[in-house]
């Protein structure tokens, strides 16, 4: 459902609308659109987090803009997306996010998952990126949407925030690794119901499950937001510690609050500022590496790269390689080989001189490595 900002917060916006650069490209014959945000204090020296933000159904990428994140990266150093997912014959723009109702899913045959992830791979390329510190949020729809990427890519997200969407019930959840999480819901939704919900499981269902899946202390930790502004929404903090690998789960509970995007001071919470602080918990510092990342990354060795007409992909660990994808800046799949072999040589006969990027999978891991044909 897209967000309808009030005047005065709209006008807020106007000074740095203009900083964002509005780009498409190409994925699965598709011509796709994002607004890429790249903060002024960003040099290139030092790698950057990203944070991918989703709007809902119906809405699109310049209005979800407006949700202040581009504030936020101007201050703390991140990038900002906001990509615009493809418009449904009858409902407007929607993410093939897992929603459903009655069987019937938007643009179920629009690969959403994949293009997201090119998008961060195009992006990665073209800038110095901390790849440890990528962060994904979304609303209603894109809210579900961010709940499938939790679920089906979440070893390349650091965090994830859910705004009124939680699981699909078109797919099997089914994550790799244990992921932080923070979701926020009216009780008084009418839209994506807190109880009872048509698209998918219920608010208090959702926080459950990432609960027991990160494997976190059930008993919460609560707190109520001091009830200042007078909307008549009171803010309950649920948080969820302890979990696998240093994550937790946290529930912001709006008690009387609708299907919207609160801000301070016409409300008690800013969902923009709590999902930073959120993020910003796990966010690995610029000199400290999660030492699972440094396994994955040290599990393949590519050579030579540069490279000009062969190039050797090696398993560092006796573990086979079970696929590897050759992909463009674009987010075009140029080749896919699938094996099981520990070492793989590829031939560049055919591919044009420039920058690519290699995605290597094996049974544990997976990571991007770029390469340049000469």
């Amino acid at each position: 459902m897209k967000i309808l900002f009030s005047s005065l917060i709209a006008i807020s916006f106007i000074v740095n609308i203009s900083a964002q650069t509005s780009k498409t490209m190409e994925f699965d014959g598709l011509t796709r659109k994002y607004l890429e945000y790249v903060p002024a204090s960003y040099d290139g020296t030092e790698a950057v987090p990203i944070v991918l933000c989703l709007h809902g159904l119906g809405d699109n990428m310049n209005n979800f803009f407006q949700i202040g994140m581009n504030y936020i990266a101007d201050t703390a150093n991140f990038i900002v997306l906001t990509p615009e997912a493809i418009a449904d014959p009858n409902y407007g723009t929607a993410w093939n996010s897992g929603a459903s109702y009655l069987g019937m899913v938007l643009n179920q045959n629009v690969d959403d998952v994949g293009f997201l992830g090119a998008l961060l791979d195009t992006v990665i390329a073209n800038y110095n990126i901390s790849v440890n510190n990528i962060f994904v949020t979304g609303f209603s729809m894109g809210g579900f949407m961010t709940n499938r990427l939790a679920c089906e890519l979440n070893q390349r997200f650091k965090a994830a925030a859910s705004v009124s969407g939680t699981i699909g019930n078109s797919f099997s959840c089914s994550p790799a690794s244990a992921i932080p999480f923070c979701h926020f819901h009216g009780t008084a939704d009418g839209t994506v119901a807190f109880v009872n919900n048509n698209f998918g499981n219920d608010a208090e269902e959702l926080v459950d499950y990432w609960v027991n899946f990160d494997n976190c202390n059930t008993t919460p930790i609560i707190d109520t937001l001091p009830d200042i502004a007078a909307d008549g929404k009171t803010v309950v903090h649920f948080v969820y510690p302890n979990g696998d690998d240093e994550t937790q789960v946290e529930f912001y509970k709006i008690i009387g609050g609708e299907h919207e995007w609160l801000f301070t001071p016409n409300n008690d919470i800013s969902y923009t500022v709590k999902i930073w602080e959120f993020f910003r918990k796990f966010k690995n510092s610029n000199s400290a590496t999660n030492i699972n990342n440094i396994k994955k990354e040290n599990a393949f060795t590519v050579f030579p790269n540069p490279a000009k007409n062969n190039i050797t992909v090696k398993s560092n660990n006796n573990e086979e390689i079970k696929q590897i994808k050759i992909v463009s800046l674009q987010g075009k799949i140029i080749a896919t080989y699938t094996i099981s072999k520990t070492n793989f040589n590829i031939n560049l006969d055919k591919l044009k001189s420039g920058i690519y990027l290699l995605k290597l999978y094996n049974k544990s891991n997976y990571i991007t490595k770029k390469i340049i044909i000469e």
